[in-house]
Formats: structure tokens, C-alpha cells, sequence
């Protein structure tokens, strides 16, 4: 990311606010590979101003680096941020520049205890050809960060705090509050079958944000469906998270011999494996079960979805009740063990990899959203 100080910054800001704005946006950890940031002054401007003399004297190779600096951007970086104290749509003063370039960029998750593995499998696996992992470097070193909102209702909530400490700067520059939200949030879709259009609860949901005036538009398409070319929220696909993890995940679990043992786990696996059907894999419910849920009636989309399965409807629906290993490799108890804790570890496993992630996902959506998470970097 690109940022460009600009001569009437320089002008008309007082030098400890340009000196720390300079730091945050210099600095790089002995331990990186790249800066967070990248910066571009036009020296020749701003080199007779009092402010720009006095950072000289505290960087006296002030000149020689950003020289080096404008020759990278101006052989094809992307538009900058501007800091000015002129406002604008990419524009920032010196104040609101280090509000917003010196805050983590926050991926927003329902539980980012559990949800976070998902997260970083996918950030892990789909890394650019170059080998390096910017969002990953990110994550090292607290640019990047895995925000609790709560549970999918506490999301509104959450950001509604989340955003109030940039209250006042909103308020003497004139903007939006979530003009300052350098993130994005992820959100289950808790869907039951391909097409069916959002629920109630997540249609309440995008209401409340946009309320707090965070953009909320292509989300949705006019049907209330999935379109998913928003910026800032992005909804999965498939119903949970859980239903990301590879095929492989489930067959490992299957070969231990405590779960062969057990009757109803490997009645399950057994049933969940014989799944050859995408659209079963992406909205069965793994830990609840219930095929055809609460529904009264029962859509028709649902009943064809889970319609011919035989005997393996009954395997199905029960759920798979498992709570994860202890160490011994003997199963845990429902006291002792949770799915919603031990199935996200999945995701971290060496069995993971881009080809299995991208076989279960069928589509583009998890290059999308590694898209999305680096275009905030």
C-alpha cells in the first residue's frame, strides 16, 4: 500500500504529528521481508519546508531512501493514499492518517477462537505465485488481526463499538464513522440448499451495518441471494465453515480405530463419505444433522436435495456427535470436548492443502476472499 505525503501536508501540519506519521509508515521489523507500508514524497517540493529540514535531521538518509522509494512507484505501484489537508475520498490529514494507517486491518469472524483456523489455512494456501505471503506476514506482525464479534446477531453490535473510538475524527472531518474500518467481516450463511435466498436474521443483520453506515450494497442480489462482490462483508457461500473442510479430513478420522469402534460416528463417516453430490456436502448441517430442519412445510428445493439417499438419510440426519481426541486417541465426551472447537483444528492440519481446500470449495471463492483481505493490506 502506497501512501504519499503531499507538500501542503507538509505546510500546514505541525512536525510531530508529520515525524510520527513518517515513522508508522517507514518503519519495518528487522524480522520482515517488506514494509507494511510504501511511501512517496516529491522531495523537490517539500525539501524547502520547515518540516521536512527538521526530519531530515532525525533521518539523515532521508533523500537517498525516498529516492529509492519513487523510483519502485514509479515503475507501476498502485494509487496512493494521500495525506493532505485537503479532504477526499483517498485523502487524509496528518490526524486521520495515523488513526487509520496505524490500526491493524481487522478480519471480523462470529468466534475468532475457532473461526480464525479457517482463516488461516485459506491465507496459508493460496498465497501469491511469488512465494511470498503477504497477509501472513501481516498476521506475524500485528498488522492483521482475528476480531470477536460474538456470534453472528453481535455482529452490529461489535462493530457498532468497534467503530466509536473514531467518533470525534469523523465528526470534525465531516465523514462517515466506517470511512475508518479497515477490515472485513465474515459471516456463516447458515444455508440449506444452492438458491435459497438469505435468511430473515442475516437480512436484519446487514440492515443494522448499514445503519452504522458501513456499505452493505452487492452483497445481496434483488432476490435476496448471495452476489458477494462487496469489499467489506462477505458471506460464505456454503452454509458454515465446516463445510470447507477437504473430504481427507473426515476419511483420517474415520481410519482411527477409536471411531471404528463407535457404532454411530462410523455409521456417519460411512453415509458422509458415500456423498458424491456437491450441494449435499456444502449445506448438510455435519454436527446437528436435521436434513430437512425446522421447515413447516418442508421447501421443496430441500426435500429433492436430500430425496434417494435410503438408509443413509437416517445416518445422516442423526449428526456426526464427535467431540474430538484426547491424547490417548480414545474419543471425548460431550463434557469434555466440543465439534464447534475441535473441527476448526482440522484446518490447521498438514493434510490441508490448496488442492483438497479448492476440490471441496468447487469455485473461485476462497481465491476471492484472499483477494479481498489483500486488497486491505
Amino acid at each position: 500500500m502506497w501512501i504519499n505525503i503531499t507538500k501542503n501536508a507538509f505546510e500546514n501540519s505541525d512536525f510531530k504529528g508529520v515525524n510520527f506519521l513518517y515513522q508508522i509508515i517507514s518503519y519495518k521489523p528487522t524480522s520482515s521481508i517488506k514494509p507494511r507500508y510504501n511511501i512517496v514524497i516529491d522531495v523537490e517540493k517539500v525539501k524547502n519546508t520547515s518540516n521536512f529540514q527538521l526530519l531530515k535531521t532525525i533521518e539523515p538518509s532521508l533523500e537517498e531512501f525516498l529516492e529509492a522509494e519513487y523510483n519502485v512507484y514509479v515503475n507501476g505501484a498502485d494509487r496512493p493514499y494521500k495525506v493532505t489537508s485537503q479532504n477526499g475520498n483517498q485523502n487524509y490529514t496528518i490526524e486521520e492518517a495515523i488513526a487509520f494507517f496505524n490500526q491493524p486491518v481487522s478480519i471480523v469472524l462470529e468466534n475468532n477462537k475457532n473461526d480464525a483456523s479457517f482463516m488461516l489455512a485459506i491465507i496459508k494456501n493460496f498465497k501469491n505465485n511469488d512465494e511470498y505471503n503477504k497477509a501472513q506476514e501481516h498476521i506475524d506482525n500485528g498488522w492483521l488481526v482475528f476480531e470477536n464479534a460474538g456470534g453472528c446477531p453481535s455482529v452490529p453490535n461489535f462493530m457498532e463499538g468497534f467503530l466509536h473510538r473514531f467518533k470525534e475524527l469523523a465528526k470534525t472531518n465531516k465523514r462517515s464513522i466506517s470511512h475508518y474500518f479497515r477490515g472485513i467481516i465474515f459471516i456463516d450463511s447458515d444455508k440449506e440448499f444452492e438458491n435459497q435466498p438469505i435468511k430473515p436474521t442475516h437480512k436484519s443483520l446487514l440492515n443494522k451495518l448499514n445503519q452504522l453506515e458501513i456499505d452493505t450494497s452487492n452483497v445481496l442480489d434483488a432476490n435476496d441471494k448471495l452476489k458477494n462482490q462487496n469489499d467489506k462483508i462477505h458471506i460464505l457461500e456454503k452454509r458454515m465453515m465446516e463445510n470447507y473442510l477437504p473430504k481427507e479430513v473426515f476419511q483420517e478420522i474415520a481410519r482411527q480405530n477409536s471411531v471404528k469402534k463407535d457404532i454411530d460416528l462410523k455409521n456417519w463417516l460411512d453415509a458422509y463419505l458415500n456423498l458424491t453430490e456437491n450441494k449435499k456436502l456444502d449445506f448438510i448441517n455435519i454436527p446437528a444433522g436435521k436434513l430437512l430442519g425446522n421447515n413447516h412445510p418442508i421447501p421443496t428445493e430441500l426435500n429433492n436435495l436430500w430425496d434417494n439417499l435410503g438408509g443413509n438419510f437416517q445416518k445422516l440426519d442423526n449428526g456426526f456427535k464427535f467431540y474430538g481426541f484426547k491424547e490417548n486417541g480414545s474419543l471425548k465426551s460431550p463434557k469434555e470436548g466440543s465439534f464447534k472447537i475441535e473441527m476448526p483444528k482440522w484446518f490447521q492440519k498438514e493434510l490441508i492443502t490448496k488442492e483438497n481446500l479448492s476440490s471441496r470449495a468447487g469455485n473461485d471463492e476462497l481465491e476471492r476472499i484472499v483477494n479481498k483481505i489483500n486488497k486491505l493490506l
